[in-house]
């Protein structure tokens, strides 16, 4: 009986799917949990995902009506007996990570609190994809067995995929070997479809038809004593506009950014 998969209500379901989907914008955040990897979410991210008028638009949304910051708390402490995420904590050992989680033995919702996923919505696409990646291979097992013509059919297909492969290398080449000579008697030197290789469309790799070479500009290079300088500056500046001591000054200059200083945003 232990190893039977909790049976959750449907409108919960719901809600959970909600969260998971990129439509919520509920942050995941990547741990460890029984020494399997994870994702966990904040408490606050859950609560403002469900008071976004997105939520309202959905099916659910619409069946459960307009919540509040307590009414949505409530309904998502209503999950975890239901299995669908439970409270964590991060370890207080300072010596171990702090995406290594720890079970607590208390479980409820708050806004400050970690929750580990442990339902992961629907599997029909990930079996549908199974189903697809299965038939495409014993379709390939079982090639010799197809009709003639759909075999020649491929191999007509297999062929002018290589001639194209092989008319875009000869292309790279011979664009190349142009633009190198070009750089030796009309500097800086011509290349052939300037955008072939650029973040562009598949037609606008092809237009124009030619370009001159526009090298990049050198960016400046600051040294590392500048840039402590610029660093001592700041915090300098920093210590004669606050009213502190000279020992909390020096602390000022001397400590050097941590990990913990980085926001850890909802």
């Amino acid at each position: 009986m232990e190893n039977t998969p909790p049976v959750r209500p449907k409108n919960l379901c719901q809600v959970a799917d909600y969260l998971l989907s990129p439509q919520s914008g509920l942050k995941k955040r990547d741990g460890v949990f029984n020494e399997s990897r994870i994702h966990y979410f904040r408490g606050k991210g859950a609560v403002n995902s469900l008071l976004k008028p997105e939520f309202q638009q959905t099916a659910i949304g619409k069946e459960i009506g307009e919540l509040t910051r307590e009414s949505a708390g409530e309904l998502l402490g209503s999950m975890i007996p239901h299995q669908f995420f439970l409270k964590v904590e991060r370890p207080s050992d300072p010596d171990m990570p702090k995406n290594n989680l720890q079970l607590v033995q208390y479980q409820s919702f708050g806004e400050d609190g970690v929750y580990v996923w442990r339902y992961e919505g629907s599997q029909l696409r990930t079996h549908l994809m199974a189903i697809g990646l299965l038939l495409v291979v014993l379709a390939g097992v079982m090639f010799p067995l197809w009709p003639v013509t759909l075999r020649l059919g491929v191999w007509y297909l297999s062929v002018g995929i290589l001639i194209l492969l092989g008319l875009f290398f000869a292309m790279a080449i011979v664009r190349l070997i142009l633009f190198m000579i070009t750089w030796v008697v009309l500097k800086p030197g011509v290349w052939l479809f300037p955008n072939l290789f650029e973040d562009v469309g598949f037609v606008d790799s092809f237009i124009p038809l030619w370009g001159w070479h526009v090298p990049e500009e050198p960016k400046p290079k600051t040294s590392k004593k500048i840039e402590m300088a610029l660093a001592n500056e700041e915090v300098e500046e920093i210590v004669k506009t606050e009213v502190i001591t000279d020992e909390a000054a020096e602390k000022v200059k001397k400590r050097r950014p941590m990990v913990e200083d980085a926001v850890d945003e909802d």
